[in-house]
């Protein structure tokens, strides 16, 4: 078990690199370019806002100026593009961790080379090795948590 638990490593370590999956916070106007209404409507609300606050006696400049830092703040973070770091630990959580990262377990396919290495250990327990086989055969490929789920699952649920 140890041994597939390493192969799934060298794979998530794989993907990090490949993808440039680390964690980092790069510029990035692909939230611009994919959601141009929301940044309309951000600086309509912005227009409105400030014509409220010149409007009303209660509010004035340090209103104007809390609104105006608001906006440029919250422009400037939508620039920002994050690619979240895969982990081994990260399978089948359901924390907060969801949330920034998805459920990408579930839809990352384990690359062939990774599957034939797991296939070929004499230590793969013969249920992983039809599991895998028969996932190859309905969907065409095996996901991380088919992986995890095969070699892990059964032991998690009997201990419930």
């Amino acid at each position: 078990m140890d041994a597939i638990k390493q192969i799934l490593i060298d794979e998530i370590a794989t993907l990090n690199r490949e993808e440039r999956r680390d964690n980092l916070p790069r510029f990035s106007l692909s939230f611009l370019k994919n959601h141009p209404g929301l940044w309309a409507v951000m600086y309509l609300c912005y227009g409105l806002c400030v014509a409220l606050i010149f409007t009303t006696e209660m509010l004035g400049w340090p209103a104007f100026w809390f609104a105006t830092v608001f906006v440029l703040v919250m422009s400037l973070l939508m620039l920002l593009d994050i690619n979240p770091k895969y982990r081994f630990e990260d399978i089948d959580a359901l924390d907060l961790r969801v949330c920034y990262n998805g459920e990408w377990y579930y839809v990352q396919p384990v690359r062939e080379q990774a599957i034939s290495r797991i296939l070929s250990l004499p230590e793969t327990p013969e249920r992983v090795k039809s599991g895998i086989q028969r996932l190859l055969t309905q969907k065409g490929e095996v996901d991380f948590y088919d992986v995890y789920y095969l070699t892990w699952g059964h032991q998690e649920a009997a201990r419930v």
